[in-house]
């Protein structure tokens, strides 16, 4: 699966609001930084949605957003235990399949952008919305209850996917940056394993996993990208 973002361990307490405010500082929607002098009601917003951010943070559901499985070779190894064929082996990767299912889920899967992306234009009591998610969200009587919420429902506007999928961009080329790898320098660890006999190591297994976490993050880049550019035809 994908992550927009990092969620926190479902186990540990919920962040600070501090750990949380890094993912308001772009301000979309508003042409500077919203201050509490310079825009009070969209400071107050702010605010709303970090104590909601917080709130979602150890909920993986609403965080994730799972892609089909990579495409393989015919030297791709049908399970753990074969050895895979060091000459003829092809690294797994994402297809069309990926980007197709981005088109159809993504937006459905992305209730943490959507809120950060959000602004008090965007829907009527925009403050009035987000407090009662928060009561059904702090109402819920253990973490497997995952209540539904307004937000998750309603139909946005173009103005508002945009800036959406825009955030979107934004989260996965971090994750891509705080990962501080390519998805080629992923690959040649891969290959590198298997030419010098690592193949179905924790090692081995370790850097598919990481290669995976990190075309994730490039097929879900790549797509939101593609997305803004059709929407800036439509302008």
């Amino acid at each position: 699966g994908e992550l927009i973002g990092e969620e926190a361990d479902p186990s540990s307490p919920p962040p600070p609001l501090e750990g949380m405010a890094s993912y308001l500082r772009y301000d979309y929607g508003h042409d500077g930084c919203v201050t509490r002098e310079g825009d009070p009601e969209a400071f107050r917003l702010n605010r709303l949605k970090l104590d909601y951010l917080r709130e979602i943070a150890s909920d993986a559901s609403r965080w994730a957003l799972p892609l089909p499985p990579r495409s393989s070779s015919n030297a791709t190894p049908s399970s753990t235990t074969a050895v895979p064929d060091a000459e003829n082996y092809r690294v797994p990767s994402f297809g069309e399949e990926a980007y197709l299912h981005l088109e159809a889920n993504a937006l459905s899967a992305s209730l943490p952008c959507r809120l950060i992306a959000m602004t008090e234009g965007d829907v009527e009591d925009a403050r009035s919305l987000l407090e009662e998610d928060l009561r059904r969200l702090r109402g819920s009587s253990s973490s497997r209850e995952i209540p539904a919420l307004r937000l998750e429902e309603l139909n946005v506007s173009l103005s508002w996917f945009a800036r959406t999928v825009r955030c979107m961009a934004t989260l996965a080329s971090e994750q891509k940056r705080k990962s501080e790898a390519s998805v080629e320098d992923a690959e040649r660890r891969v290959l590198d394993l298997l030419r010098d006999g690592g193949a179905n190591t924790l090692e081995w297994n370790a850097a598919h996993v990481r290669l995976e976490e990190i075309q994730s993050q490039e097929v879900l880049e790549g797509w939101a990208l593609d997305v803004l550019d059709k929407i800036g035809d439509l302008e």
